[in-house]
């Protein structure tokens, strides 16, 4: 009998260390093309928490099938901007709404190639919201093509077409 609950605690301890816990990812962002027909972004940490970090990658299939970009978990930014990695941290922001190629100046971003949406490319907009160690990340990802699909009063949030009070719902649900 010892012998089964020290194999089931060792089975038990050893499980826990192989299966590092990686922050959750929630669908709190959602984008549309504004009236001017450029894209614009609203990104919604939960309740009142204040995400730390953002960044908007982009690849196509071609460059994620030849291993030139990224890929949905790790993309690269052949269209896109990210918030500086060296220097002093960005200022906390809560629920924040912007065109999506000129986020705040406050987040001092670094842009990388055309600030345009373009066919054929998935963008990824990914914000993280710290406490201990990254909590959780906000995710978004969408074509051009999603958001030209879009009916007037929609966003594109979670991978589909929703109104914006369904993507407010989606957030209370998710938080």
């Amino acid at each position: 009998m010892r012998r089964v609950v020290v194999a089931v605690v060792g089975a038990a301890a050893g499980v826990g260390l192989l299966s590092g816990c990686s922050p959750a990812r929630l669908p709190l962002a959602a984008a549309w093309l504004g009236t001017d027909g450029q894209p614009v972004a609203l990104v919604k940490p939960c309740g009142h928490d204040r995400a730390g970090d953002i960044d908007l990658g982009s690849w196509t299939e071609e460059e994620t099938a030849d291993g030139v970009s990224g890929t949905a978990e790790s993309p690269s930014l052949g269209t896109g901007w990210r918030t500086p990695l060296v220097g002093p941290p960005m200022e906390p922001f809560g629920t924040t709404t912007f065109p999506l190629f000129e986020p705040p100046r406050s987040w001092r971003t670094e842009a990388t190639g055309p600030q345009m949406l373009a066919p054929g490319r998935t963008y990824s907009l990914t914000f993280k919201v710290y406490g201990t160690g990254v909590e959780y990340t906000g995710d978004l990802y969408f074509t051009a093509k999603d958001l030209t699909s879009l009916r007037p009063g929609q966003v594109w949030a979670d991978d589909r077409a929703m109104s914006r009070d369904d993507f407010d719902d989606l957030v209370d649900d998710k938080c």
